[in-house]
């Protein structure tokens, strides 16, 4: 039985008694049967807005139910409203191929939210994206540590994302997050061609450092990985030539080992100084 039937059994059960109670006062005190009917009334009365306000609230709660986005401002339910939309045109026309692809990473959407949910690990397909949700979560004198493997240029000075991604670095880095990101060098040469990249870094405060891969191959089993002990959140990158497909966690367990391999990377890492 759910709260709002057991509330309103309650007070119809005890509208009945008052209403009993008020007959029985009236014979014992001797009452008019005006007097009576009025505080029978006002008892019923008082028993019949309980019951529509009980009432009112299971209906708001049945409609937010079925249309959970009233929860939302008018203009994420806009947004909402035209992408189910789109989902529905699509669905009934998917004869094209790249429309079923599409389609099922839509359908992947849910699949992803429920683990979020749960706090269980998922795959994200953006690491500029997830990377600047978590950095640019952080508040002045929380930390942000990378092992990154965006060793060429053009990662840091092409296209939108990868502009964004620099300027919230050097935003943050200005506000008083601390930032510790350790490049991650196929080669020697790649140190010459980063060379400006890391010293706009490093005049911000961004703890920069460097390091060959080969040389820490037995500490470093994934491409890369940034993390947040503070909000114990990582993301990782499990492969070199994969930059775009990452896993979100919240494992406590796996931020303190990500963690830990940060440390014992860094030890063995040179400084960039910025000049």
């Amino acid at each position: 039985m759910s709260r709002a039937m057991l509330l309103r059994l309650l007070i119809a059960f005890f509208g009945l008694v008052f209403v009993l109670l008020t007959l029985w006062a009236g014979n014992i005190y001797h009452l008019s049967l005006s007097i009576t009917v009025v505080i029978m009334l006002a008892f019923g009365l008082a028993t019949f807005l309980a019951e529509i306000i009980i009432v009112m609230d299971n209906l708001e709660k049945r409609i937010k139910n079925l249309f959970p986005a009233l929860d939302l401002s008018s203009k994420e339910q806009v947004s909402i409203n035209e992408m189910l939309g789109t989902y529905i045109r699509l669905k009934k026309n998917h004869s094209v191929v790249s429309t079923r692809i599409a389609l099922l990473e839509f359908e992947n959407i849910y699949k992803m939210l429920a683990s979020a949910e749960r706090g269980s690990d998922y795959i994200f397909h953006d690491i500029y994206l997830a990377s600047m949700v978590l950095l640019g979560s952080l508040e002045p004198g929380q930390t942000f540590k990378v092992v990154s493997n965006l060793s060429k240029r053009f990662y840091w000075k092409t296209g939108i994302r990868g502009t964004e991604h620099t300027e919230l670095n050097i935003s943050q880095a200005r506000k008083g997050i601390k930032i510790e990101r350790i490049f991650v060098l196929s080669t020697e040469n790649e140190l010459t061609e980063l060379e400006e990249i890391l010293r706009d870094q490093a005049s911000v405060g961004i703890n920069v450092y460097y390091i060959l891969r080969n040389s820490i191959e037995h500490l470093l089993p994934y491409a890369s990985f940034a993390i947040s002990d503070d909000l114990c959140t990582g993301i990782v990158s499990h492969r070199q030539d994969i930059l775009g497909k990452v896993t979100v966690t919240t494992n406590s367990e796996w931020i303190s080992e990500l963690s830990t391999r940060f440390e014992e990377i860094r030890s063995v890492s040179q400084v960039f100084a910025a000049r």
